[in-house]
């Protein structure tokens, strides 16, 4: 199974805007990721966090769901998920997503079926 990167955004910025600035800053990004050929996917979400937004606010955080940049870009930010999600390669939509929330945060990561 093969899956793809659907849309990128957020809600604290327009894709054709960047933090004021962009060496020391924290974003939260959304990503809908699903198979190839299926009109929607799955939401999944992550902070972009750089290391000068680290040493002016030091706080003891865990580290999944963060990618660390030098630099806010949103050409960065897009080619770092898609490289993530080409590089699963799986049989299920279950252990792709599975796979993913290993570094992002699944909309669905605590779900239990009924």
């Amino acid at each position: 199974m093969r899956i793809e990167l659907k849309r990128i955004f957020s809600t604290q910025l327009n894709t054709s805007e960047i933090p004021e600035d962009p060496t020391c800053c924290s974003v939260l990004i959304y990503a809908d990721i699903g198979e190839v050929g299926k009109e929607s996917g799955d939401q999944f979400h992550f902070l972009i966090i750089t290391p000068q937004f680290l040493l002016t606010h030091p706080e003891v955080r865990w580290g999944k769901g963060y990618l660390l940049m030098p630099e806010f870009s949103w050409i960065d930010i897009e080619n770092r998920v898609r490289q993530l999600v080409s590089s699963i390669s799986v049989d299920t939509w279950d252990d792709a997503a599975n796979k993913l929330s290993k570094y992002l945060e699944w909309e669905f990561e605590e779900y239990q079926h009924a």
